[in-house]
């Protein structure tokens, strides 16, 4: 497989450092979107993380979401664009960032692959979904929806949900350790699967 030019959007992210990481390994030009510094404000930690990724070979290129100018002058400078917009956009402010993203990259018209931050349970197969995750699901697919009739090249990544990041807290909703007193069971018990021992 030939090297790619790839943008990743929101590389200081739990996600994010791990795809700037990868793209860096397999030798692609890697560009990292750094919003401006009265976005970023004082987060040591993202301002460090942007330095150590420009020290390993990747480029910053300004850019925000606020900017819809910046945003296709960002696209425009590859073939592969990564959408790893941090888990608290995910509902209701990630449709409307990746909506304005696939707007600029249909503007910009050199996309060759767009992989947009899904990174968790396929949304067409969520139709059942409850709450709180139906309304992310239902967002994801109108995403979709907007990507495919732009006609913008895909790859959908489901990855069962990232199931080490919730597996520690036994899936309880804001927990990364097990609780010790009670766990809350999600669903309605239609059982659709089994723990193995």
């Amino acid at each position: 497989m030939g090297k790619s030019k790839v943008l990743i959007i929101g590389g200081t992210g739990y996600m994010g450092k791990r795809l700037v990481k990868a793209s860096l390994a397999q030798g692609h030009e890697t560009y990292v979107m750094q919003r401006p510094e009265n976005q970023i404000g004082v987060d040591i930690d993202k301002v460090e993380t942007l330095i150590s990724f420009k020290k390993q070979g990747a480029h910053l290129v300004p850019g925000s979401f606020e900017d819809y100018k910046s945003l296709v002058e960002a696209v425009k400078l590859v073939d592969v664009v990564i959408c790893a917009v941090s888990g608290v956009h995910i509902r209701s402010h990630s449709i409307l960032l990746q909506l304005k993203l696939v707007e600029a990259m249909k503007e910009a018209g050199n996309v060759k692959r767009f992989i947009p931050s899904e990174f968790g349970m396929d949304a067409a197969k969520m139709k059942n979904a409850m709450e709180p995750g139906k309304v992310a699901f239902d967002d994801k697919m109108v995403v979709r929806k907007a990507i495919e009739e732009a006609g913008i090249p895909f790859t959908y990544v489901s990855a069962n949900c990232i199931a080490a990041y919730w597996l520690g807290g036994l899936c309880q909703f804001g927990k990364i350790l097990p609780p010790r007193d009670h766990v809350i069971i999600h669903g309605d018990g239609n059982l659709k699967g089994r723990l193995l021992q």
